[in-house]
């Protein structure tokens, strides 16, 4: 029996190919069937531990959902006109269904959303700030219907409102976020998906893709996902509130039936930081033109990243001051629309006048929720002063306006005025923003903007 010779790269990609083989037919389906036995006894534990209720839909796989969704008679319908409008073949149709739902559906991952998410999103947040969490009703917020589909209606300050607001009520729901194309590079998009989380083209005419998404976004709701939504669309630029866009609020409230059993509750959440990690970005992006992509400022972020990290190992890392999350009174969909009356059967015009104004009062409350921290109070009255004054005069004016927010319940530091004045005084000094000049208390002239910023984040409360 003679021998066979084989090339070196050869026998490599041979002994590549059969451990794939092995892989991908002995070993991988035993891990996912233990896998999902996992996931399931981890279901019901958060069901009987914490009262998490994880509705079907968001354990489905993302197969089936994507199959439901390009197979959805309203979706179907609306290929037709555009394969008939672009003249194109069924086949290509199909095939951007197809694209669009890969794109939108998430891929729910309950083990790694209360295992490693939970617990490093709590890390990270205590690590980074001192959280605080407020109620203007925890009666009325704890006695939402379980069977209702709730959405969380929030201000956009920074890239952690994801983690902090998915943190604060991990125990209660797990919420599926609508995330810009911002976040779609490997392997964020992928972490994303397995979260939850769903990616929105925010600018895009392509009515295809505009009613895939808004089926996707009904079926969550009609399947009780509980939801977060950011009005605004993206981060603040200036620090204040922007006007909202009411897309996604068009798709829930366009199939919401209110003779129906299950009611669509929206919350209204404040979100604001002594310290906003993208702050400089957004403080000065009008004076340096339209942001664009950077390598250097790739580097800046890394490196700013990397310290913080070698900071933290070694024992001492300093948290940015307070992060707050306000929860506001909730309401329905049904109350809403039965003080702006029925939108079914409603023309165009009037359709989108009754949404307009159900956005309106929803926001209203969003901006009412907005908390107060002691750095943008502090910001409040430096300004106020003019940019500078005897410090006797700004403790004064931030007491005030530390009063004010207080008695409206958006204060929500436990501390006495006066050790809030220190800690936010103090935030100021350490970042270079203030300066002191024996008894008067500065803001560099430079970082101005910064301080417009947070400022602007109470302005809407009008306390001055």
């Amino acid at each position: 029996m003679g021998t066979v010779q084989v090339p070196l790269w050869l026998l490599l990609l041979l002994s590549l190919l059969a451990a794939a083989f092995l892989l991908e037919r002995l070993l991988l389906p035993g891990v996912r069937v233990v896998l999902r036995r996992r996931m399931r006894a981890l279901a019901e534990e958060l069901s009987q531990r914490w009262a998490v209720r994880l509705q079907p839909f968001k354990l489905a796989k993302k197969r089936a959902v994507e199959q439901a969704l390009t197979h959805d008679p309203e979706v179907l319908r609306c290929a037709e006109a555009y394969r008939r409008e672009r003249q194109l073949s069924w086949r290509e149709v199909e095939d951007l269904l197809a694209s669009y739902a890969r794109e939108i559906v998430p891929t729910f991952n309950v083990y790694l959303y209360y295992r490693l998410g939970h617990a490093l999103a709590r890390r990270v947040l205590r690590t980074a700030y001192l959280v605080r969490v407020g109620f203007a009703n925890k009666r009325a917020l704890s006695a939402v219907d379980p069977e209702a589909s709730v959405v969380f209606l929030m201000n956009h300050r920074s890239n952690a409102d994801y983690l902090l607001v998915a943190y604060l009520v991990s125990r209660h729901a797990a919420i599926s976020y609508a995330v810009g194309e911002w976040a779609k590079v490997w392997p964020l998009d992928t972490f994303i998906r397995r979260l939850g989380g769903y990616f929105v083209r925010r600018n895009t005419a392509d009515p295809l893709y505009r009613k895939v998404l808004e089926r996707y976004v009904q079926m969550a709701a009609e399947a009780g996902i509980a939801q977060g939504v950011f009005p605004e669309g993206r981060l603040t630029r200036d620090g204040s509130l922007q006007p909202p866009k009411l897309g996604l609020l068009h798709y829930l409230l366009k199939r919401f039936d209110p003779q129906g059993e299950r009611d669509l509750v929206f919350v209204p959440v404040g979100i604001n930081y002594d310290r906003v990690l993208e702050d400089r970005t957004h403080a000065f992006a009008e004076s340096s033109g339209p942001s664009r992509f950077s390598w250097a400022g790739v580097r800046q972020a890394s490196a700013w990243a990397l310290r913080m990290g070698l900071r933290a190992l070694a024992g001492r890392a300093q948290r940015f001051g307070y992060a707050a999350v306000h929860f506001g009174v909730p309401v329905g969909a049904k109350q809403l629309l039965a003080e702006v009356g029925e939108l079914r059967g409603c023309d165009g015009e009037t359709y989108r006048a009754k949404v307009a104004q159900v956005g309106e009062r929803l926001w209203e409350r969003v901006a009412a929720a907005v908390p107060a921290v002691p750095f943008p109070i502090l910001c409040q009255a430096l300004l106020a002063c003019g940019g500078r004054g005897e410090k006797s005069r700004v403790q004064k004016l931030f007491a005030q306006l530390a009063g004010f927010y207080r008695s409206r319940g958006l204060l929500l530091p436990e501390l006495e005025p006066g050790a809030l004045y220190r800690h936010a005084v103090q935030l100021g000094l350490t970042r270079k923003l203030l300066r002191e000049e024996g008894e008067t208390l500065a803001v560099v002239a430079e970082q101005e903007p910064l301080l417009r910023f947070y400022a602007n984040s109470l302005a809407h409360h009008r306390a001055l």
